[in-house]
């Protein structure tokens, strides 16, 4: 092979380097400079659906971030009629409560001390923690206790642990390691059913029923109408007469090729019979929109029940591409 050639196979082999190396570090660099990614984006996306996961990571720019936030905890808030948001206080208890109790070495650290650490959340305890809540009882050492009647629950008392949701009907295992790290084991039957149902909305024993029956939807785009399918059985209704009335707040944001461009809110009434409805499985809401740029574009939809109490939010997106 002559030097010229050699040296054109140097070249080409360094830019196809230096191209992977890029794409390689692109998304951590951008992460970096997410001023959001700290203080919310990094434990935040374990109570996210892979929806809203994949609509953060979309946003162009810091005021839609800022709004996907306050939209995001909104969402969440049991009570949106009191002054605190009960569901972000919880998380945030949980995450402070885990980087106490569940780093590797804080079985060596006084019970009375802060937390003088980052890193407990992200253990398998810790992510388990924050996403279920607390367990109702606790199998460690021989014996079986009360989540919350245990003070140095965390010590070393043995190689295996044992945690119990009677809400979710769920048993945990969890086998000790070197440094006080705890592994799961995450062949549990119902484990993730049990997070599909808790990571919404923190869920509480109080708040169990409510969550079986929470607000979801579906979407699509087609022949330039935005449709959204919201199943019947997932409604409240109020009545009168044999007719029953149901009220929707939505709120759709629209990206093309990753910047929002347009923003629509409607509320949506419905009024049918009973047996209308019943011979129904979905609500059909539909809302025109007309794109007129090429390209991607991501419809970030958030549906409202104003009839409904605890968990009546729901957010989902759909994609089309012009």
């Amino acid at each position: 092979m002559g030097v010229k050639n050699s040296k054109f196979l140097a070249k080409s082999i360094l830019i196809v380097f230096v191209i992977m190396l890029s794409s390689l570090c692109s998304p951590i660099i951008r992460m970096k400079q997410d001023l959001y990614y700290k203080n919310f984006f990094e434990k935040a996306q374990l109570i996210m659906t892979k929806e809203e996961i994949e609509i953060y990571r979309r946003l162009p720019d810091e005021k839609s971030k800022q709004e996907f936030i306050e939209e995001f905890w909104r969402i969440r808030d049991p009570a949106p009629g009191s002054v605190e948001n009960e569901a972000k206080q919880e998380f945030e208890e949980r995450v402070k409560y885990a980087n106490r109790w569940f780093w590797p070495f804080s079985q060596f650290q006084d019970p009375a001390q802060e937390p003088d650490n980052d890193m407990g959340w992200n253990t398998d305890k810790g992510r388990m923690y924050i996403i279920l809540g607390p367990p109702d009882y606790v199998y460690v050492g021989g014996f079986t206790y009360r989540f919350d009647e245990i003070q140095d629950r965390y010590r070393d008392r043995g190689s295996q642990e044992v945690w119990y949701f009677e809400r979710y009907q769920l048993a945990l295992r969890f086998f000790g390691g070197y440094g006080g790290r705890w592994t799961l084991d995450a062949s549990a039957p119902g484990l993730m059913s049990a997070i599909e149902t808790a990571k919404l909305n923190l869920i509480t024993p109080g708040y169990i029923e409510d969550a079986k029956t929470r607000l979801k939807f579906q979407a699509r785009f087609e022949d330039n109408t935005i449709l959204v399918f919201i199943p019947v059985t997932r409604v409240n209704f109020e009545g009168e007469e044999g007719i029953l009335r149901a009220e929707f707040r939505v709120k759709i944001n629209v990206y093309h090729s990753h910047k929002k461009i347009d923003e629509m809110e409607e509320i949506k009434l419905i009024s049918e019979s009973e047996d209308e409805l019943i011979a129904k499985k979905n609500i059909v809401l539909e809302f025109p929109y007309t794109p007129t740029l090429k390209g991607s574009y991501h419809f970030d939809i958030i549906v409202e029940d104003l009839l409904g109490k605890a968990f009546s939010k729901y957010r989902n997106f759909i994609k089309y591409r012009r």
